[in-house]
């Protein structure tokens, strides 16, 4: 484990500030979920996201649409590839988003890019075409996002997918 220096005081509330570098550093944000661990006497703070508890089902979703759609499909958490079309597995997965997708996510509403463009989910990975980010939401909490790109613009098949996907990972998370 690495050594950070930095040295805190607990408050009367049992609250301790985590320095703004190593928030930074691990892209924690305000509102954002830390997990607590106990390893003998050390305590390990690590980031949640409940979307990366379903990544198996995730990543089923995308073997269905690899098997029947044979679209370009992304799963994302808050900040990374969680799962991914088969062709895709070696360029995006368990690679961070962009502030592109944070971006759209945030707004909280399909984004629907259907004019050809040149775009990119990773950072170092540019594609060119059209694409979909519709952000997974449950319980008024961003959690991800269900993305599809394509070289040909949208259809509305190809948008209703998007949205029967998010809406099943939004189901299972909810329950």
């Amino acid at each position: 484990m690495k050594s950070t220096g930095v040295i805190r005081r607990i408050d009367d509330l049992g609250r301790i500030v985590i320095p703004k570098e190593i928030r930074k550093n691990l892209k924690i944000r305000e509102g954002d979920t830390l997990e607590f661990y106990i390893s003998g006497s050390e305590i390990i703070l690590k980031k949640f996201s409940l979307i990366s508890e379903f990544s198996d089902m995730a990543s089923k979703l995308v073997g269905i649409n690899d098997q029947l759609m044979k679209k370009k499909l992304l799963i994302t958490d808050h900040d990374k590839i969680i799962a991914c079309s088969k062709e895709l597995e070696k360029r995006y997965l368990n690679k961070e988003i962009t502030s592109l997708v944070q971006d759209k996510c945030v707004e909280r509403m399909d984004y629907l890019e259907n004019e050809d463009t040149i775009f990119s989910f990773v950072d170092g990975e540019e594609e060119n075409g059209f694409y979909m980010i519709s952000p997974v939401i449950v319980d008024s909490d961003v959690l991800g996002a269900v993305i599809l790109f394509t070289d040909t613009p949208l259809s509305e098949q190809d948008r209703l997918m998007v949205k029967m996907f998010n809406a099943f990972l939004t189901k299972n998370i909810e329950e």
